[in-house]
Parts: structure tokens; C-alpha cells; sequence
């Protein structure tokens, strides 16, 4: 903490040292005092432009590298403005009260950043979204040049560029929407880390901006103000961003787990792409009285781009919502199997068992379950060893599955060397039918035992029907009774549980 603040306290006195040297420097430079201040003008919106470039190489690929990259882009139309402006007055080659090249460049400074203020928040842009991006931002150009100088580019014709009042009301518009349209933006994500302090930044910058240009544009139209003063305010916000960015450290953010986006958020970032689309057909309605068929046309390109961007979105959003189900599906399907056998695991077997037995109970249809156990499954683990015990049992699940007649039967992992079958609808004959193909395919399995058991492998099999009104558990309660008699009476065998269920109060 103790160095974050000697950090800030470093920069914030080399931009006073800067806008000191700027303003004792133009003081002295008599007749050089526009070309000192205009170096001075032109340096600052460069160290913003190194600064802006310095974030977007350290920051991760995403929407918050892509809003840096055009902050810089933003920073270096308006170095080209001031250069244009500097060139403009120390040659003489146009009249100060005139609108001139630089300030269309000083207008399409705006482009970039409203582009970085209505950016979809999603950490991979995709290319066709940056496509039409393009296309705003080409079209935004076209209609601002024509605003600004009364004629189409490249048309064979004099400019005719708008008053210097007109234009610096334009000015003040323009920086006023893009500071409200910047805080809306932090306001939705002033939490969300490396995005909130871009979002900081960009509206501190923005505001500080409208400020300063408010006031120059003034003081500079009335001749309120000496030069020196006037000179000195295009400098303050970009030393401001300058100080701001070097201080910024995005690599160095923890991972964070991502949370659901409040409604707050996901209605402004909703509601932010149109943010360009608006500002085009503003565009559009101001060369609409002179030039009908630029504007009809641009209004038209300017609706259809949103549309496309909007049916992009949408196409994308259902696109995450199809494959979250699919994660979902996939992710239930591998909780309710079991890791080592691929069969049903104990979750899937007690889910099943409530349904099917409700099933019958509603359908009065009877409900056969079998438990199998693996005849002396201890003693074959100790001699081979477990990695051969869970060979024998992915065999011995496969067999049982294969043994069942229907897609509706179930086969489960029970636990340890126990499987359970579920068979729906099934009575005592169907029931000790398929007992013993599971038997027989087990013995096809051919699996050795211990030496010391000799022979194959073998199983045991009890059974239980829901005979009366037993419950889920007095069921499983019977096939297991079942499955003991049958370790008893010398395993390898099937038995079915004859003991009478307990009445029940009330018939579930």
C-alpha cells in the first residue's frame, strides 16, 4: 500500500511538473509562445497515446485489450488534430476563425471511444461483431465530414465547412454524451476488476475532457482569457489519463470466480450497442435537409448494422444456452454413473427405485429387484491384487447389462462387488429368467478366481417382488434377506424372499 501511494504521489507531481514547464515555458517564449505551447499540446495526447498502448499490451485478450486499443486510437486522431492545428496556425495557411481538417479529426476522436463505451462485455469479441464495428465506424466518418464541410468525401466539389460557434457547440455535445455514456457504463461494472478501472479511467478522462474543452472552446471564441491560460487546458486531461494509466497494473489482478451479472448490469450492457447506432442516426438527421440520399442511405446501413449486431447477440446467446444444457445433461448423466464400471451408480439406483416403485404401486403392476453379490470377491482381490479385482468388476457389469431384456430394466453399482438390477413390470418367473442369464453370463465371462477358491468366477443372486404394499426400503430389505440365504445355502444361487411384508397404515 505504502508503494502504490509513493506510485501515485511520483506521477501526479511529474504532470504538475509538466504543465508547470508548459506554462513557464510559453511565458517566456515571446513570439515562440504558440509553437512552445503547441509542442506542449501535441507531447501530452502522445505520452496519453503510450500510456493507453502500455495497458492494452498487458491486459488479456478481451473486451478490456480491445477498449485500450481504441483509447489509443482515440489518443492518436486527436494528435493528429492538434499537429493539423499546429500546421494550420504557424503557417497562416487558413484563417483562425475557420473550420479546418484538424477538426475533424478532433471530432472522430469520439469514434473510437464510443465504440470502446457501447463494446459488448465478453471476454472474445467475435470477428463478425468487429466486422460491423467497422462498418460504424466508416460510416460515422463518411456522415461527420459531410456534417462538418457541407459535401460528400472524394466529391468533386469546395468544402463548405460549418461556423467555428456551430462546431464548438457540436464539440460540447459530443463530450457531454460521451462522459454520461462512459459513467453508465461503470456504472454497471464498477466491481467487475480490470473492466471497472477501464471504465474508471475512460470517465474520469471523458469528464475532465468536457471540462477542459468547454472551457478552451469558450474563453477561446469570446477572447476571454490571455493565451497562456487557453494553451495550458487542452494539455490537463490527457496528463490526467497519462498519470492515471502508468499507474494501472492489469496483469498483476487475481482470478476472481465469475458471478451472475446483477439486472442492473445486464440491462446497460443490453442496452449500450445502440449507443453508436444512436449517434449515427443523429448523423444521419443533420445532412438529411442537404443531402437526402446519403442520409436515407446511412440511416438505413446504420439501422440494418444494429440489427445485425443484434441478431448476432442473440444467435450467440442461444448458442451458450444450448451448450450450458448440454454441459448440464452431461454433467447429470456423469453423476449418476459409476467411474470404474460405467453402470448406473448407487444416486441413479436410489432414484430409480422410488420412481419405478411408485410406478407400480399407482399402476398396480408388480416390481422385481435382484441384488448380486461376487462370490468371494475379497479373496480374488488379495491374490491378484485390485487392478485385476476392477477388471472383474467392469466384466461382470457388462454381463449383468447384457443379460437385461429391456431398455427399461436398470443395472447398478450397489457398492463394493455388489450390483442391484431394477425390472419394472416384471413378475417372479421374468424375474428368476433373467437371475440366471445373468448367471450364465457371467460364467461365459470366464473370469478366474483365487487358486484358492478354484474354479470361475461366480455370483449370487437375491430376489424380491413388491408383493402386497412394502416400501422402497422394505423391498431392498427383502432382496438383500434373499441374497444372504443364498451366501448360506452355498453361493453361486438364486433365492427369492417369501417372508410376508409388514402392514403398512396407510398405502403409499
Amino acid at each position: 500500500m505504502q508503494l502504490a501511494r509513493k506510485t501515485t504521489t511520483f506521477w501526479m507531481t511529474v504532470g504538475a511538473a509538466y504543465l508547470l514547464a508548459q506554462l513557464a515555458l510559453t511565458a517566456f517564449a515571446g513570439r515562440h509562445a504558440a509553437t512552445v505551447g503547441y509542442l506542449f499540446n501535441l507531447l501530452a495526447p502522445l505520452l496519453a497515446l503510450a500510456a493507453c498502448c502500455r495497458c492494452a499490451r498487458l491486459s488479456a485478450p478481451g473486451i478490456v485489450r480491445t477498449g485500450w486499443g481504441l483509447f489509443a486510437a482515440a489518443m492518436l486522431f486527436w494528435s493528429v488534430g492538434m499537429a493539423l492545428s499546429a500546421w494550420q496556425d504557424l503557417s497562416g495557411q487558413v484563417a483562425s476563425d475557420a473550420t479546418y481538417f484538424s477538426d475533424f479529426a478532433y471530432f472522430m476522436y469520439g469514434a473510437p471511444l464510443l465504440l470502446a463505451i457501447s463494446s459488448v462485455s465478453d471476454q472474445h469479441p467475435s470477428r463478425s461483431l468487429q466486422w460491423l464495428d467497422a462498418v460504424q465506424v466508416l460510416l460515422a466518418a463518411y456522415l461527420a465530414y459531410t456534417a462538418i464541410f457541407s459535401v460528400s468525401p472524394f466529391a468533386q466539389r469546395s468544402i463548405a465547412p460549418i461556423p467555428a460557434s456551430l462546431l464548438v457547440v457540436t464539440y460540447n455535445v459530443e463530450n457531454l454524451v460521451l462522459a454520461c455514456c462512459a459513467s453508465l457504463r461503470l456504472l454497471a461494472h464498477r466491481r467487475d476488476g480490470e473492466q471497472g478501472r477501464f471504465y474508471l479511467l475512460l470517465s474520469v478522462f471523458l469528464w475532465c475532457y468536457a471540462g477542459c474543452a468547454g472551457a478552451y472552446n469558450y474563453l477561446t471564441l469570446h477572447a476571454l482569457a490571455g493565451p497562456i491560460l487557453t494553451e495550458l487546458l487542452p494539455s490537463v486531461p490527457f496528463l490526467l489519463l497519462a498519470v492515471l494509466a502508468a499507474q494501472t497494473r492489469p496483469q498483476e489482478e487475481a482470478a476472481r470466480p465469475r458471478h451472475a451479472p446483477p439486472p442492473l448490469t445486464l440491462l446497460i450492457d443490453n442496452f449500450s450497442p445502440i449507443f453508436f447506432t444512436a449517434a449515427l442516426l443523429g448523423l444521419g438527421f443533420v445532412v438529411l435537409r442537404d443531402h437526402f440520399y446519403l442520409a436515407a442511405t446511412s440511416l438505413f446501413v446504420a439501422l440494418a448494422v444494429h440489427a445485425l449486431r443484434s441478431a448476432t447477440l442473440q444467435s450467440r446467446y442461444m448458442q451458450s444456452e444450448l451448450a450450458l444444457r448440454t454441459a448440464h445433461e452431461l454433467l447429470e448423466k456423469l453423476s449418476l454413473t459409476d467411474g470404474l464400471t460405467g453402470v448406473a451408480n448407487r444416486r441413479c439406483f436410489d432414484q430409480t427405485l422410488q420412481g419405478e416403485w411408485q410406478r407400480a404401486a399407482r399402476d398396480g403392476k408388480p416390481l422385481a429387484l435382484l441384488i448380486i453379490d461376487i462370490d468371494f470377491f475379497k479373496s480374488l482381490n488379495d491374490t491378484f491384487g485390485h487392478p485385476y479385482g476392477d477388471a472383474c468388476l467392469v466384466q461382470i457389469a457388462a454381463a449383468l447389462r447384457s443379460a437385461l431384456p429391456r431398455a427399461s430394466d436398470l443395472v447398478a453399482r450397489f457398492g463394493g462387488e455388489e450390483f442391484a438390477a431394477i425390472l419394472p413390470a416384471t413378475g417372479l418367473a421374468g424375474a428368476q429368467a433373467v437371475a440366471q442369464k445373468m448367471q450364465e453370463a457371467i460364467a461365459a465371462a470366464a473370469i478366474a478366481q483365487a487358486p484358492s477358491r478354484s474354479g470361475q468366477v461366480t455370483a449370487s443372486i437375491g430376489l424380491a417382488l413388491n408383493t402386497g404394499c412394502p416400501a422402497p426400503e422394505q423391498l431392498l430389505a427383502a432382496a438383500d434377506r434373499a441374497l444372504y440365504r443364498a451366501k448360506q445355502h452355498g453361493r453361486n444361487r438364486i433365492e427369492v424372499d417369501a417372508t410376508p411384508a409388514p402392514r403398512l397404515s396407510t398405502c403409499l
